[in-house]
């Protein structure tokens, strides 16, 4: 019956009238959907792993960046580009500047969030410097273009929120080079103005615009089923599916399998005492901790209530550092007591002979984990026990 009813409401919906009023709720709900979903960047940069496609999506924004740099260095040979002395000391220190940012991208092995954040921002700040070097307003809004490739970016890897703080200053930005063109230039012919904001606009706007949205939508589904919805981390059944692929790409390394159970201390008392509003929050705290302990390549998730696990492919001491900082206390609230957590590790040396015998070894080292975790929850208080690996 569900079946059924799942296709009679598709036929509801695929029979509406696009400019009918049940359509246009249901592209406004779809929109407060897509504009509420939380930055995507650590699970999209889970799936680029997972699907070993890290290095071609990494290429493919560090050749955006080579191609800005080629633009910018050529415009310093044309007369529409920088003249001044102060321009063209400008336009140097932009090309500089994204070279290095080059070199990082190119070289560094892991990007955290906050990284990308600030990539985001010296973009969005060196293409509107960019603008105002030309000394031929028209050939800088021709230039905004490139702020389609800074959307498309954040199409993939961050939230609608972001999004449409870019599409609002990129608007600022356009609307003062053309106030330029028509005011101060003095520019008459309106017509080829009014076609080149359009068609810059279309490119600055649509194309990002229709990425992010569409491809969120698309997912929803396929997030849900694997997503645990108040954290956002791995549910179970995602997790199962990942260390899948972690283990295929990785059973043939020299690296620790490690695997930690986690476990809120007194999880119960706490929403007894301060109510399921404050449990969740709790909850969330404590995911958010975990996701900032670990490693980007970790898988994390939320088995249970209360209960995570992270699974990676390390080496020592990146354990030793996982360790350490789970030592340190979560706190959620200044009116209420740091949360104690009760952590299990274990750990064990690849390489493995096939993914099968790494698969058969993971269910062995959960268990192990759990019950370093109940260990802990023994010891009283904020604890983390290392399982050995003959223990």
């Amino acid at each position: 019956m569900g079946t059924t009813g799942g296709a009679e409401r598709s036929d509801v919906v695929a029979s509406q009238r696009p400019l009918s009023g049940p359509a246009f709720r249901m592209i406004s709900s779809q929109l407060v959907d897509w504009y509420q979903r939380p930055d995507q960047f650590d699970t999209f940069n889970r799936y680029l792993a997972d699907k070993g496609l890290t290095i071609a999506s990494r290429f493919l924004v560090v050749s955006s960046l080579v191609l800005v740099t080629v633009i910018m260095f050529l415009t310093r040979f044309s007369a529409q580009g920088p003249t001044s002395a102060h321009a063209r000391t400008a336009n140097l220190v932009i090309i500089v500047v994204t070279v290095m940012m080059v070199l990082v991208l190119s070289t560094k092995r892991n990007l955290s969030r906050s990284w990308s954040y600030a990539f985001v921002l010296y973009s969005e700040v060196g293409i509107a410097a960019a603008m105002l070097l030309y000394s031929n307003p028209l050939a800088a809004l021709a230039h905004a273009v490139m702020f389609s490739v800074i959307g498309g970016y954040i199409a993939f890897f961050h939230n609608a929120r972001l999004q449409s703080l870019h599409m609002l200053w990129v608007f600022v930005v356009v609307i003062g080079i053309v106030t330029r063109i028509a005011i101060v230039e003095n520019y008459s012919d309106i017509p080829v103005l009014l076609a080149l904001v359009v068609l810059v606009g279309a490119a600055i706007y649509v194309i990002p615009f229709a990425c992010q949205f569409i491809l969120s939508i698309l997912s929803t589904d396929a997030l849900n089923s694997q997503l645990d919805p108040l954290t956002g981390l791995l549910n179970r059944r995602g997790l199962a599916d990942e260390v899948r692929l972690l283990l295929e790409r990785s059973h043939k390394h020299s690296t620790l399998l490690v695997v930690a159970a986690v476990d809120i201390n007194r999880f119960k008392a706490i929403n007894d005492e301060y109510g399921h509003s404050v449990g969740d929050a709790v909850i969330e705290k404590v995911g958010s901790r975990l996701v900032d302990s670990a490693g980007p390549t970790a898988l994390i998730a939320r088995i249970g209530g209360d209960e995570f696990v992270i699974v990676d492919s390390v080496d020592q001491r990146s354990v030793d550092r996982l360790a350490h900082e789970l030592r340190r206390p979560t706190i959620t609230s200044h009116d209420h007591p740091p949360v104690a957590i009760s952590v299990g590790i274990a750990k064990v040396a690849g390489p493995f002979d096939s993914v099968d015998d790494a698969l058969v070894a993971y269910p062995t080292l959960l268990r192990r984990a759990d019950r370093a975790m109940y260990a802990a929850k023994a010891r009283g208080g904020h604890s983390v026990v290392l399982q050995t690996e003959t223990g």
